[in-house]
């Protein structure tokens, strides 16, 4: 049940945050990497060969939908209220995405094809045995016609959403014809028509989406096996793999997503470095703040520079409170202590943070209200003060889930773990100043290895 709440609406109190985030923190961090990279990536959206896969599916829904000599069958009409439904649109992208699955499995052995990172891949391979090679292929928008479950949430389109409405490429109800996308839409026609891969599989597609939606059916059915060979094979062959599309592919999404200018242009140039590429986080933001930048760019990437210590900071506090099933408060300022901090570190990375104004300004309410409350946590005089004003906080955390708090203090002086004890790190795991957050670092460096044609 916790589940299924998670995955309807987007709850920025709750994120995907449940049973690993304790103290709310991605909202926070996330919030500040966000301002970098304006969700053109993250966690779930960070392979070009999908961007390109969804894009591509939706300019050609876009065609079929703003073509006039293109009807809906009889069946579909009872359906659908029309071509602009978004349900019918649900339905043409769960299609395509299952026909590219199909189509992956049916040339696995193929050179140069890569399965890994084809989402759905694993439960379609066990429909493809079930039917000898030969699944059907549903149109429809209903569970039934999904290889993955919630596929319109956790499939390519649903994944891929986010990053193409901020783009501008359309709505969240998938309305092609904003302002903003016209020019948007014209570039993707290009790309398109000047990549033979992609070129020939859009006219393969076109004609086969055209027939199937002329069907009397209110839930047309193709199996595979009916499909032209020359249509799978040619999806296989657009979509081979990351590296494959990236190589085809890299002029055009550095131009749309200006991920090679500004802030995240200052890290883009750091992880194509030689020299600093594989470094830290904490390194290549470092690195980028030596380049020259604009002021608004340069503040973005101080910022990070900034939270992050306190988030660490308050994020081994935590820790070291779940060392053990049952402690004294003490034993916790003893191993605090012991990995070189004091009553003062908490403060000096919030001092630090509240000396600059603009990042006040930066996350949501939730967010602000979250930072502000560690920052509460890093002005208490004490240390005894400072992890009981943190247990308070976690506790409200954990309430606001509708979950337990994973450590509580039993009495004024004993603290009581309600979950697996951690291990307790070494100076070495858990420096002064290291980072626990990677601020969208690993997901940017798998996006950059697609464009630069960097096999996997």
């Amino acid at each position: 049940m916790l589940l299924d709440a998670f995955l309807t609406e987007y709850d920025e109190s709750l994120g995907n945050e449940l049973n690993i985030d304790p103290l709310g923190l991605q909202v926070i961090w996330s919030g500040f990497g966000q301002q970098i990279f304006q969700n053109r990536i993250s966690s779930i959206s960070n392979d070009i060969r999908n961007f390109t896969l969804n894009l591509f599916n939706h300019f050609l829904i876009k065609s079929l939908v703003e073509d006039d000599s293109i009807a809906l069958g009889i069946g579909l009409r009872k359906i659908y209220n029309g071509k602009h439904d978004l349900k019918f649109k649900h339905a043409c992208l769960v299609y395509l995405e299952n026909l590219n699955v199909y189509s992956v499995i049916a040339h696995e052995n193929t050179a140069g094809l890569e399965t890994t990172g084809v989402l759905g891949i694993s439960k379609a391979r066990r429909g493809w045995f079930d039917s000898t090679g030969n699944p059907s292929l549903t149109f429809s928008h209903v569970p039934e016609a999904q290889v993955l479950v919630r596929q319109t949430l956790l499939g390519v389109s649903g994944r891929y959403k986010t990053p193409l409405v901020e783009m501008g490429f359309f709505d969240r109800h998938y309305r092609y014809n904003l302002p903003t996308a016209t020019l948007l839409w014209k570039d993707v026609d290009a790309l398109i028509s000047n990549t033979p891969t992609l070129f020939r599989l859009y006219n393969l597609l076109r004609p086969h989406l055209k027939d199937l939606l002329a069907s009397s059916r209110s839930q047309p059915k193709t199996d595979f096996q009916d499909i032209p060979a020359t249509l799978p094979k040619a999806m296989v062959e657009a979509f081979a793999s990351s590296a494959a599309v990236g190589a085809r592919t890299c002029d055009f999404w550095l131009s749309i997503t200006g991920l090679d200018r500004g802030a995240p242009g200052a890290l883009y140039n750091v992880l194509s470095s030689p020299k600093h590429g594989d470094g830290s986080a904490a390194n290549v933001f470092e690195e980028a703040m030596k380049q020259p930048l604009a002021k608004d760019a340069q503040r973005k990437l101080a910022h990070v520079r900034l939270l992050e210590p306190l988030l660490s900071e308050v994020d081994l506090l935590f820790h070291l409170m779940l060392a053990e099933k049952s402690q004294p408060v003490r034993r916790v300022w003893q191993r605090w202590k012991a990995l070189g901090r004091n009553t003062s570190t908490l403060a000096t990375c919030a001092a630090a943070i509240n000396a600059d104004t603009s990042m006040t300004t930066v996350l949501s309410t939730t967010g602000q209200a979250r930072l502000q409350s560690l920052l509460n946590v890093a002005g208490q005089g004490g240390a005894d003060a400072q992890m009981d004003t943190l247990l308070s906080y976690h506790a409200l955390i954990m309430e606001s889930r509708g979950q337990s708090p994973w450590v509580t203090r039993a009495d004024g002086n004993q603290l009581k773990i309600h979950v697996r004890p951690r291990s307790e790190p070494t100076p070495a795991e858990r420096p002064l100043g290291g980072w626990v957050h990677q601020y969208y670092i690993p997901q940017f460096r798998h996006l950059l290895a697609g464009l630069h044609g960097v096999a996997a």
